[in-house]
């Protein structure tokens, strides 16, 4: 007897991303600003969607989206006569320069605007992703060794810092070479958040950026406040004396999230030689996790160290000079607790083959170190703010972290690994993972609702 062979397929996430499509026109926005002719076959701003979808379904590299499309629902939709090789997709990517992109974003974000995601507030973060690829003879800007959050100092890495608004909708990203401090890179950013604020006719003096203390420099915090106004954070060791405040001057602000009560000291103090909006603040959750992890890690260094020296003390084993045992115990001790845990190297005494080994708690900087514990110094130029919401916006930046950790999901918007050698395709591969991450966002905040 005759019967039909049925297959299903996985239409829910394609058909919301298809559709934020065309809420926002991203391939027609392409379209526009690529030069490619118009023949048989998928445009450019059809090729960049399709890498996008893919990336999103599990599709890590181009080499695979051939393969992801013959099984899914838009074989049925887009019919074109050539292949979805890796070829294909590079001269596609070919089409979009620095200034292409520049275009395609800056249009992105005035439908944005249209549709009532007009940014008060920014957030900025940076982070980065090694990679395999070798620069050779320096050809590559992008491609540097850096300090790597996956602790991977032995490969190349990217960099990339973001800004969302206040809704976590994406409004400018860029890349940028993988030895470049975050600091550094920070007045790029701003130039890029006010030169795309002006193209959406937005008056950059109402916007307030937020930002931490990995940005901080007296030429960055200037350079904000004459443009904008902020909200970012400081290093402990610039306010100490406000530490020495005790809990009970303290207003208790709100309860977040975790249910934790977050409490602030409101004041005046100088940073970068002006006087700025101040407030010390105190998390008690906070508080009790980082007296833990350095009990924890503390109780580990000094385990390791007891180790060193027990073996540095045994006539076994094979001869060590100072420079091998110093390696070591840098090794073994984190950097964050130099100024805690000291130590001394005592050479090698006559007819001995090894260096000894002392080390001691500075009780003093301990103490100096558990009174930061649980708090968070912040400072603003917005004077007339309340301290709850000068704390709640600060706060609020854990928006473009979480968006760092989207980027980092392999089954969403992944920017790694990054199989590109190229820095013009290793910029194409970034601005596509920002677009996915940008329909996933407008997803999850616009009203919008998809016809199956």
């Amino acid at each position: 007897m005759p019967y039909d062979k049925l297959r299903s397929f996985d239409y829910g996430k394609l058909a919301a991303l298809l559709h934020v499509n065309e809420e926002l026109g991203f391939i027609d926005i392409v379209n526009k600003h690529t030069d490619k002719k118009l023949i048989d076959g998928l445009s450019v701003g059809e090729y960049l969607l399709l890498d996008v979808i893919g990336k999103s379904h599990g599709v890590l590299s181009e080499n695979g989206i051939e393969e992801w499309f013959k099984k899914s629902p838009l074989a049925f939709m887009w019919k074109f006569p050539h292949k979805l090789n890796c070829q294909n997709f590079l001269n596609q990517m070919n089409y979009v320069d620095l200034d292409t992109m520049k275009k395609i974003e800056d249009d992105l974000c005035r439908v944005l605007v249209g549709k009532g995601f007009t940014p008060s507030i920014m957030f900025v973060d940076e982070s980065n992703w090694f990679t395999y690829a070798n620069n050779y003879d320096d050809e590559s800007e992008l491609l540097h060794k850096g300090y790597n959050k996956k602790h991977r100092k032995d490969k190349n890495q990217i960099c990339v810092s973001l800004a969302v608004n206040e809704d976590n909708i994406p409004f400018i990203h860029e890349t940028y070479p993988g030895n470049v401090h975050d600091s550094e890179e920070f007045s790029g950013i701003v130039d890029k958040i006010i030169n795309r604020l002006t193209e959406l006719n937005i008056c950059s003096e109402d916007l307030v950026l937020v930002f931490d203390k990995g940005n901080n420099s007296k030429d960055n915090i200037e350079k904000v406040t004459s443009k904008m106004s902020f909200v970012g954070s400081a290093k402990t060791n610039q306010a100490e004396e406000l530490l020495d405040v005790p809990l009970s001057k303290y207003e208790c602000l709100y309860k977040n999230s975790k249910g934790n009560k977050v409490f602030g000291y409101r004041t005046k103090h100088q940073f970068y030689g002006a006087e700025y909006t101040t407030v010390i603040t105190y998390n008690e959750g906070t508080y009790k996790l980082q007296k833990s992890t350095y009990e924890t890690n503390k109780s580990r260094i000094i385990d390791s160290l007891e180790d060193l020296q027990r073996r540095l003390e045994s006539s076994k084993g094979k001869e060590r000079n100072r420079s091998s045992v110093e390696r070591e115990v840098a090794g073994i001790i984190l950097k964050k607790y130099n100024s805690v845990i000291k130590y001394e190297i005592i050479d090698a005494l006559e007819g001995k083959k090894k260096p000894q080994l002392k080390f001691w708690i500075d009780e003093e900087n301990e103490k100096k170190c558990e009174k930061t514990f649980g708090k968070n110094v912040l400072f603003t130029d917005k004077q007339k703010w309340q301290t709850k919401k000068i704390v709640k916006t600060y706060n609020s930046k854990n928006l473009v972290e979480d968006d760092f950790k989207l980027l980092n999901d392999h089954l969403l918007v992944p920017v790694g690994p990054v199989y590109h050698h190229k820095d013009e395709n290793i910029r194409v591969h970034v601005f596509l993972a920002m677009v996915g991450l940008l329909f996933y966002r407008y997803l999850g905040r616009s009203k919008c609702t998809v016809s199956l």
